[in-house]
Parts: C-alpha cells; sequence; structure tokens
C-alpha cells in the first residue's frame, strides 16, 4: 500500500484502500482528465478539484435556464430537464466522473488562488491536468516549478499530440484527434462514409484508464527513488495503439482499413434488429463450432448451408447476416441471447440508457449506486469499471457542489485563518457558486 498521510473520507472513499493517504490536485476538464482522477479516487486517494468561478470549469454556464435548453439535446442532460439554479452542480456529463471527489474554489489567474495552489500542492501526491499545452506555464504554474516546490511531486500532463514538437500546439477535443491518428476514417456503418456514424470520441475513453496506470506506475516508483516525476501522457499516442494493425497493414501491404461498421474481417459478425421498439443483438460467429450451435439453435434452414465452414462464411457475409437479421427480428432479445450463450456463442442486447437500468446482469453485478446530494437529488449513478479481490473501492458522495469543500481545503489542509478565509469570500475570491 502506498501511504503518505492520513487520508480523508471528505469525498466519501473508504480507508485502507490502495492509494489512501494520496492526495491528487485535479485541474482537469472535458472526460479524459476527470476520468482518470476518477479511477484514482475510486482507489482511495483524496481528488480535490481546483475550479475557478470565473469560468465554466464543469463544461455549462451559470447562467443556463430551463428555457434555453428545453429543445436541445442539451436539456436531456439536466434531472427533469432543468438545469434549476445551480446548472454546473446537475450537469450529468459532469457527474457521471465525479463521484469521491471534492471540490474548492481557486481562481489560479489572480495572485491570491496562485498562492492557495502553490500551497496546496506543496502537500500533495500527484497534480493531473489536461489543458492546452501552454496553459500551466500561463499561469505560472510549469512542472519545473511545482516540481521544486514539491520533489515529491507526480507531475500528470495530458497534452493530446505532447509537450514538444510541430504539432503540440494544436486545439481540438477527442473527435478532432481521432479524426487526426485515422479513427475517424474507418468509424462509420458499413458501405458508407466515415460521417455516416457522428463523432466518435475513442481518445476520451482510452485516455483515463492509461493515465491512472501511469501515475499508479509512477507512485510506486516514488517509493523505491523517494521522488516524483513529470509524466507526459500524450492521448493522441496513446489512442494509436489502437489502430496498430491498420498502421502495419498500410506500411507493409499499402492497403487502407476498410469501413466495416458492426462487421468483422474474421468472424462472422453484426447487429441484427430485434422485436421490439429499436431495439438490437450483438452476435459474433469466431469458428466452426459456433457456427454448428447456431444452426441448432435457428433449426432447419436452407441458408444454413451457404456457412458450413470459414471460407463459406466470409465469402457469403452478407446473404448470411441478412438471413440471420430476418431470424432476429422476430424474436426479443430476452429469447435470443439466453438461447445463444447457453451454447457458448458470443451475443448480448445492445442497450439503450433505459435498459441499462433495469437489466438483470448489471444489478447482480451491483453497477448502479443509488446515491442522493442536495444539488441534483436522488438517482442512479454508474459505478466502477472493474473490480479486484482484496480491497473495496471507494463509492461515497456522488459529485462535490461547486465550493462545496472550500473550508476543508482552506482552513484544515492550508491552514487559513478564520479572517483570512472570510476575507476571500467576501471579495468573491471564494464563493461556492460558479460566476460564469
Amino acid at each position: 500500500m502506498l501511504t503518505h498521510k492520513a487520508g480523508s473520507t471528505q469525498g466519501g472513499g473508504v480507508p485502507n484502500g490502495p492509494l489512501d493517504g494520496i492526495r491528487v490536485v485535479d485541474l482537469t476538464v472535458a472526460w479524459s482528465g476527470p476520468g482518470a482522477t476518477a479511477l484514482l479516487g475510486d482507489l482511495g486517494a483524496e481528488v480535490i478539484r481546483m475550479e475557478g468561478n470565473d469560468r465554466p470549469s464543469r463544461q455549462v454556464s451559470a447562467a443556463l435556464t430551463k428555457e434555453a435548453v428545453r429543445n436541445s439535446w442539451q436539456g436531456a442532460t439536466f434531472p427533469d430537464r432543468d438545469p434549476g439554479a445551480r446548472p454546473y452542480d446537475r450537469y450529468a456529463v459532469f457527474n457521471w466522473h465525479a463521484r469521491n471527489k471534492l471540490a474548492a474554489c481557486v481562481n489560479l489567474d489572480t495572485p491570491e488562488g496562485h498562492d492557495a495552489a502553490v500551497k496546496l500542492l506543496k502537500i500533495s501526491d500527484v497534480f493531473v491536468e489536461n489543458n492546452a499545452r501552454d496553459t500551466l506555464e500561463k499561469l505560472g504554474l510549469g512542472h519545473e516549478e511545482m516540481m521544486e516546490l514539491n520533489p515529491r511531486l507526480i507531475v500528470a500532463r495530458m497534452p493530446p499530440l505532447g509537450m514538444t514538437g510541430p504539432m503540440s500546439d494544436y486545439l481540438g477535443y477527442g473527435p478532432n484527434f481521432n479524426a487526426l491518428v485515422g479513427v475517424g476514417s474507418i468509424d462509420g456503418y458499413e458501405g458508407e462514409g466515415p460521417e455516416s456514424a457522428g463523432d466518435n470520441n475513442h481518445m476520451d475513453e482510452v485516455s483515463p484508464a492509461g493515465l491512472a496506470f501511469a501515475v499508479i506506475a509512477a507512485l510506486w516508483d516514488r517509493e523505491r527513488t523517494g521522488r516524483g516525476v513529470l509524466i507526459e501522457f500524450s492521448q493522441a499516442e496513446n489512442l494509436m495503439q489502437n489502430l496498430g494493425e491498420s498502421y502495419l497493414d498500410w506500411q507493409m501491404n499499402h492497403r487502407l482499413p476498410p469501413i466495416r461498421g458492426n462487421t468483422d474481417a474474421h468472424f462472422l459478425q453484426d447487429v441484427y434488429p430485434a422485436e421490439g421498439d429499436d431495439r438490437w443483438v450483438a452476435i459474433s460467429i469466431r469458428d466452426d463450432r459456433d457456427w454448428a450451435e447456431l444452426t441448432r439453435v435457428i433449426g432447419p434452414a436452407p441458408w444454413l448451408a451457404a456457412g458450413d465452414d470459414s471460407e463459406q462464411r466470409k465469402e457469403n457475409s452478407a446473404q448470411l447476416r441478412g438471413s440471420i437479421a430476418e431470424w432476429t427480428a422476430n424474436r426479443s432479445p430476452e429469447e435470443i441471447v439466453p438461447a445463444l450463450q447457453a451454447r457458448g456463442i458470443p451475443a448480448g442486447e445492445v442497450m439503450s440508457e433505459t435498459r441499462l437500468l433495469t437489466d438483470e446482469h448489471l444489478r447482480a453485478r451491483q453497477w448502479f449506486h443509488e446515491r442522493s446530494h442536495a444539488s441534483v437529488g436522488t438517482y442512479q449513478y454508474p459505478g466502477w469499471p472493474w473490480r479486484a479481490s482484496g480491497f473495496d473501492l471507494a463509492y461515497g458522495r456522488p459529485l462535490p457542489a461547486f465550493g462545496e469543500d472550500n473550508e476543508y481545503v482552506y482552513k484544515e489542509l492550508l491552514g487559513y485563518t478564520d479572517d483570512e478565509f472570510d476575507a476571500l469570500v467576501d471579495r468573491k475570491l471564494i464563493t461556492d457558486e460558479q460566476l460564469a
């Protein structure tokens, strides 16, 4: 177990987790960075978000109204489609990765906020940020300065295209860099163009686990060396390892990867319509054994002879998938999936959001956690993406309201007196409301 100081359960974490006693300062936005710090919080770390009240650090404006989002997709991201008086506390896109975290108002672009950040970094173990490459330097908090302040500090930076090089200044979100490295060129429905499937945020999906692993490795190394380290985590480079076979195929064979949609180069695979409104099942036939078991489930049908071996299934793929779709269309997922799984065939329902809430498997795994918060109410929240034997993961408070932990951070951790704290509150440099 990695230990540094007495851990805090202020954010709802459980003591004695693998990262109990480790303090993480979180200056992240969007998805990839907050998703990474959520994983560290799951392991028991005390994660403190530094958020300025003069900017929408949670991706939503304080001025957002129910009328403004009534007819937009954004309305669905708020409970009852109502942003309420504190939209930044009710935004589902932020709240799903806010579990176990603390939040303190720190305006880094002011001398007072900079001073508070320096004090917090001196008593912390990890700092994580995923802003534009030069953001920290503009704030006077470059990694060299931070590591000089605290030689044991692990600074994890997540520039999309690295800290140096001709593309390091490129700005954008996941879909932009997906396109740059090639994910966008193969994303789409079979037989159509790459624009047919809409935006893809795969870089944001794969970055959190990679960054969390890098931080844990750095903490382990610090136990041996006693020194912190800079982690330069290029998100686009991390994403590229997901496309290794496509790069090699071009380099060796000058072949561009086709747009396969839900199909596969080797398996007879697709997503098929099922009985019911917009219900679908995914089925993969990997080999002759799977095919033989599928024929037993379907029963006698002339078209099955066209898939007796792998070469036939490859040659007749479109025809076979069309026939399987006709078979699934008149059956519910509850009939199809158990019948195929019982015979060892990979099959599963493509779940809608509402179906996930009632799925028996997820319920048995206790995936969803019911939590209450004054800013939001009582709802089911997504659970952990993994578990391990030997220790419990943390799942306490579902989110920190903006500035909810101001007094804990400033008074208990940083030692501000009541008068010093109140003076900053009077000047609105510390608030429990986002002003932007």
